[in-house]
C-alpha cells in the first residue's frame, strides 16, 4: 500500500508567484506573440483583416451627420491550449544537507521555468522561421547577389528590410513596430560597410540595437540568442539567419486583450505557470514540477512578414 505521501500534492504559492513573474532576456518570443490570458482551455478568438487597423477621419461639422462606417463584421478562429510540464526530483537527504533550502528550490523552479520557456520560444521560433506559414506576398528570400555577411556585394540591408516594411504597410496600413532576428542576422549587420557608412558621422564604431531601430523606425528589435540540443552536445541556435516583421499589440499586460489588432497572442490559462509538488518512495524523494498551459495563435496574418535566408 502506497504511503500517504506518495500522493500529496502541493501547489507552492512562493514558488508559483516566481514562475510567474519569471523572464529571461535570451528569449524574444513574447515580442511577437504576447500574452494574454484566458480563462478556458478551448475558446474562440477573432482574426483581423487590414479593417481593423484602419485610421479614419472623424472630423464632424456643426448639424453634420455622424460619420456612419459599414459595419465590422468579426471572424473567429478556434483556440485550444495545450498542458506541458517538466519536473525534477531530489532526496530528503539533499535538503538536509543544503545551508539554504529555500532558495535551492528557488533555483530549481527557474531552471524549470527555462526549460518551459525554451520549449515555448521553439515552438514560436519554429512557426514563423517557416515561410510555408505566410502568404508569397508576405515573405522575400534573400538571393545569393545579397547576402547580408557577403560584403563584397553591394546590396543595402537596410534598404531590403525596409522595403519589406513597407509591404506590411501597403496590407495595414502601418509598418511593423516589432523585429525579431537571429543572432546570425545581427553579427552580419554590425560591421556591414552600408550600415556603417550609414552612422559613421554618428562617432559610433559599430551598429546597436538602438542605432538599427533609430535607422530602421522600429521601436521594438530584439535578437534571439536562444540554443537548444536534442538530448546530445550539439547545440543549435533556435533563430537561425532570418528577420520576423510584424505589427503587434504594443499594450502593457494589465490593458492587452485579444480584442486589440496584433500580429499574434500567446493564449495563457489563467493561474499558469503553477509550481507543485509532490512525494515519492515513502517521502524520501520530493518531486518539484512546473505546469503551463498555452496556445500560440496568429491573428493577423498580413501584420507579419518574413526574410529569410540573409547569410551565406
Amino acid at each position: 500500500m502506497p504511503n500517504i505521501t506518495d500522493n500529496l500534492r502541493m501547489v507552492d504559492p512562493v514558488l508559483t508567484t516566481i514562475a510567474q513573474g519569471y523572464s529571461n532576456s535570451t528569449f524574444v518570443a513574447e515580442a511577437l506573440f504576447p500574452t494574454v490570458k484566458v480563462s478556458k482551455l478551448k475558446g474562440k478568438i477573432p482574426t483581423f483583416g487590414r479593417e481593423a487597423f484602419l485610421s479614419r477621419t472623424l472630423d464632424r461639422a456643426i448639424r453634420a451627420n455622424s460619420n456612419r462606417i459599414s459595419g465590422i463584421d468579426l471572424n473567429f478562429i478556434n483556440f485550444e491550449t495545450q498542458e506541458r510540464d517538466v519536473e525534477t526530483s531530489f532526496d530528503y537527504l539533499e535538503e538536509e544537507e543544503s545551508a539554504d533550502f529555500i532558495r535551492y528550490e528557488q533555483v530549481i523552479a527557474k531552471n524549470l521555468m527555462d526549460i518551459m520557456l525554451l520549449t515555448k520560444e521553439k515552438e514560436a521560433a519554429d512557426f514563423v522561421q517557416n515561410p510555408s506559414n505566410y502568404s508569397t506576398s508576405q515573405k522575400y528570400a534573400v538571393p545569393s547577389n545579397s547576402y547580408f555577411n557577403d560584403y563584397t556585394n553591394s546590396a543595402d540591408p537596410i534598404a531590403i528590410i525596409r522595403d519589406c516594411m513597407t509591404k506590411v504597410r501597403t496590407k495595414i496600413g502601418h509598418y511593423p513596430n516589432t523585429m525579431v532576428m537571429g543572432d546570425a542576422v545581427y553579427q552580419a549587420l554590425l560591421s556591414h560597410p552600408k550600415l556603417l557608412e550609414k552612422i559613421k558621422y554618428s562617432g559610433l564604431a559599430k551598429a546597436t540595437l538602438p542605432i538599427l531601430s533609430e535607422l530602421l523606425d522600429i521601436p521594438q528589435i530584439k535578437v534571439g540568442l536562444s540554443i537548444y540540443s536534442n538530448e546530445s552536445e550539439v547545440f543549435n541556435d533556435v533563430w537561425n539567419d532570418n528577420i520576423i516583421l510584424a505589427y503587434v499589440d504594443g499594450a502593457d499586460s494589465a490593458k492587452r486583450s485579444e480584442y486589440n489588432p496584433s500580429f499574434g497572442y500567446t493564449l495563457q490559462r489563467e493561474g499558469k505557470p503553477e509550481i507543485d509538488s509532490y512525494y515519492e518512495n515513502g517521502g524520501k524523494l520530493k518531486v518539484v514540477r512546473c505546469t503551463d498551459n498555452y496556445a500560440i495563435k496568429v491573428t493577423a496574418a498580413d501584420a507579419g512578414f518574413l526574410i529569410s535566408n540573409t547569410n551565406l
